[in-house]
């Protein structure tokens, strides 16, 4: 079974109804409707409340029907309500994700330190210069040793 689009960071799926098109615009002609109706919706989705789509909205009934969705989406409450808790979720998930991956390579580093320590202990350095060298205390660095001479 095939999913539809996902989120890249939580893997979840967005939507399973969304067509993708990839539109080639060096091959569109010059003065094409192909190529004007991509500026139509290019300037749609850059700001649908601007003076060229009103004008462009006037001749285009993609256009209008779209603004006409969107201007009824905009104007439910119960809608945007849900989008907005769907969006905090999913941000709340990535923030989560984020953190765990931090503190994950903070832990990683602190094994780090603590394997240099040792590897110093074994070949002779002194407690005091593996302190000052990794940034452990006397008393971690002697805790080490305890345990390498078991």
């Amino acid at each position: 079974m095939s999913k539809g689009l996902l989120e890249i960071a939580t893997n979840e799926e967005l939507t399973d109804i969304i067509e993708i098109h990839f539109i080639e615009v060096p091959k569109l002609k010059k003065d094409s409707y192909e190529k004007d109706m991509l500026v139509a919706w290019t300037e749609f989705l850059k700001d649908p409340e601007s003076d060229k789509v009103r004008n462009i909205e006037m001749n285009v009934n993609e256009i209008r029907s779209a603004k006409d969705e969107l201007i009824k989406m905009s104007n439910d409450s119960e809608q945007r309500e849900i989008y907005d808790m769907r969006s905090k979720i999913v941000k709340d998930k990535v923030s989560a994700l984020n953190k765990s991956r931090k503190e994950g390579r903070e832990e990683g580093r602190e094994e780090q330190r603590i394997e240099n320590a040792k590897n110093l202990l074994k070949i002779g350095a002194s407690i005091e210069m593996v302190a000052s060298g990794i940034g452990l205390t006397i008393k971690e660095v002697e805790e080490l040793q305890k345990n390498l001479e078991k």
